[in-house]
């Protein structure tokens, strides 16, 4: 989902804006003839939502600010200085995520309209912004929702500026270790931040991941419907009561992983086992057990009866970790032979005697192409595989990986494991004939980092683990990360290509763990759904990328000194052998193979 402006004069498109529309969030690619670059120093972004007494107008917001010189030059208000009116964006792109209503902590959802406007430096001072050259667009910003589908996003933003003035340097994302279920609506306190609740935080954090996950166990409760459930991480206060209540009423069946760690009696999954015992009406339908090596899966199936209506899955573990730490995707599908396929798969894992033999049952062997009206053209993969069938799929997917034709977008958790898949995506990295920018959770000499180089057009593989804490002026110190930061596992494939595919779920791409781990592995061949993924992977380096290079905690950022003495900033933008010039032609190009409008 995506649309095209631009402003014209002489024939020429003066400034031009394209917008994506994601999960809950709107990426803006932004392009400037070069006849107007002299003086340039980036682009406002005003946005306007809501209606009559509630309509909103107001410019988004930007950290970095001018010089004390030039602000004064201009008569810039010092609390008005964080304003992109005033500090305008040095990038040709922004990704922009709806704020929140403090009172009611719902975001502001509906139709937006983004003016964006190029702004330029005279003589030392900020010129007002030319309404001649703002380009008005329109987007819906609301959760993703099209063809049976719905897709959520975990914010992973603990270890953020965001954070830090919402919640504070020490907070945690639950009270002890020790504690399975625990009140989340009492007031929480720490010292240097203002009081605030479990579920404020946890709402903010787990973003629209969380929202689906406790709207599909809401629907459950409300509709009388039974739940199948594949668990790996079993332990968010909320979902764990939720899923006891149902145990309860003899309305939920569980295959909860007991490998190694979840087994340990200290374990939250350990407890919550004993706690379903307890409180079950039929204490059998829990099942611990881990394939040849671990039930990895992350997986909802609601049923009336014996007949599956609707599926939720993805990468993301029902725990505070999976939820509020971890950057993970959810993605329901509202289709019954959908549900039912993960139906037959739960069913052909409900006991330690069918996990131990799944990898020869047919569901394992064979590829399951999805083929509905009104639900995305996928393939669905469910392990552990053989060798020769996981041979034979992981070389499908790394030779389209290979062949991509325009761009390799990427989160990963981890991308040092034996794989075909993960090489390719390495090798892609390493080239410079197509368009690539990915994340992974870890750095070091097994995963290394690559970062933008000027004058080069090889990609970026940043890391999301390890990254600077203590930031230069005008950022304050962010906590690290307190686990996992990327847990995400999927690629994208020629998001602006004619064939756009994403792969996701819970698999971590792995050729060894796909034939030991019970997991589940999409393919899914909509241009809508790509682009959702391509905007997280661009949100989450764009989040991260600046904080992998070596940072001094004293030197101040500052927007450039568009002086005519060294090089201006948007000149990589516009150097044809420069990842970013390839990234700004890239965004504001219209897919291939799609008519222009």
């Amino acid at each position: 989902m995506e649309k095209f402006k631009s402003v014209k004069s002489g024939g020429k498109e003066l400034v031009k804006v394209r917008a994506y529309q994601g999960d809950a969030a709107t990426f803006l690619a932004f392009d400037l003839d070069k006849s107007l670059l002299k003086g340039f120093v980036g682009f406002s972004i005003q946005v306007e939502f809501g209606s009559g007494k509630k309509k909103i107008k107001r410019y988004l917001l930007n950290r970095l600010t001018f010089s004390k010189a030039v602000r004064t030059a201009s008569g810039i208000p010092e609390d008005q200085k964080e304003s992109s009116e005033f500090s305008p964006y040095q990038k040709f792109n922004w990704v922009h995520v709806p704020s929140t209503d403090r009172k009611t902590n719902t975001p502001f959802f509906g139709q937006y309209t983004y003016s964006i406007t190029p702004r330029f430096l005279k003589n030392g001072k900020l010129q007002p912004p030319d309404k001649s050259l703002t380009v008005k667009m329109p987007v819906d910003v609301n959760p993703f929702v099209k063809k049976g589908t719905r897709i959520g996003f975990a914010r992973a933003f603990i270890s953020s500026q965001a954070y830090v003035r919402h919640f504070g340097m020490k907070s945690a994302v639950r009270p002890n270790k020790t504690d399975l279920i625990f009140p989340i609506t009492e007031e929480v306190r720490i010292a240097n931040a203002k009081p605030y609740t479990y579920e404020e935080q946890h709402t903010y954090l787990g973003w629209q991941a969380r929202a689906r996950v406790m709207e599909f166990l809401e629907e459950a409760e409300k509709k009388k419907l039974d739940l199948d459930v594949f668990a790996f991480d079993l332990n968010e206060p909320v979902i764990a009561q939720k899923l006891i209540d149902l145990a309860a009423k003899g309305r939920v069946r569980i295959v909860l992983d007991d490998s190694k760690n979840h087994n340990a009696k200290s374990s939250l999954e350990t407890k919550f086992a004993a706690l379903f015992k307890k409180k079950a009406k039929n204490p059998a339908d829990l099942v611990r057990g881990h394939f040849s090596s671990l039930a990895h899966s992350k997986v909802f199936i609601q049923k009336k009866g014996d007949i599956a209506l609707k599926v939720l899955t993805g990468s993301t573990n029902f725990s505070t970790n999976g939820l509020y730490i971890n950057a993970n995707h959810v993605l329901i599908f509202d289709n019954k032979k959908v549900a039912d396929l993960y139906a037959q798969a739960f069913a052909a894992s409900f006991g330690k005697k069918e996990m131990s033999t799944f990898k020869k049952h047919d569901l394992a062997l064979g590829d399951h192409v999805v083929k509905q009206v009104n639900m995305p053209d996928m393939t669905i993969r469910f392990s552990p595989h053989n060798k020769e069938v996981t041979t034979k799929f992981f070389k499908i997917i790394s030779d389209r990986i290979d062949a991509a034709q325009s761009d390799v977008l990427f989160a990963i958790m981890q991308d040092g494991s034996g794989s075909g898949i993960l090489d390719a995506v390495k090798r892609k990295v390493k080239q410079d004939k197509i368009f690539t920018y990915g994340i992974t959770d870890k750095a070091g000499a097994k995963y290394k980092v690559v970062l933008y180089k000027p004058n080069s057009k090889k990609g970026v593989r940043v890391a999301g683990k390890g990254t600077a804490t203590a930031l230069p002026p005008p950022f304050s110190k962010v906590p690290p990360t307190p686990g996992i930061s990327i847990h995400h596992k999927f690629v994208v494939v020629d998001f602006k290509g004619e064939n756009p595919v994403v792969y996701c779920g819970s698999s971590n791409l792995a050729f060894g763990p796909e034939q030991a781990n019970g997991d589940n592995l999409l393919e899914i061949r909509d241009r809508d759904i790509v682009t959702a993924f391509a905007i997280e992977a661009i949100r989450l380096v764009d989040h991260f990328e600046w904080r992998n290079a070596k940072l001094s905690a004293t030197k101040e950022f500052l927007l450039d000194d568009l002086s005519d003495k060294g090089d201006l900033w948007y000149q990589k933008y516009y150097n044809k052998d420069d990842l970013r010039c390839v990234e700004r032609v890239k965004y504001i190009a219209e897919p291939a193979g799609k008519k222009k409008k």
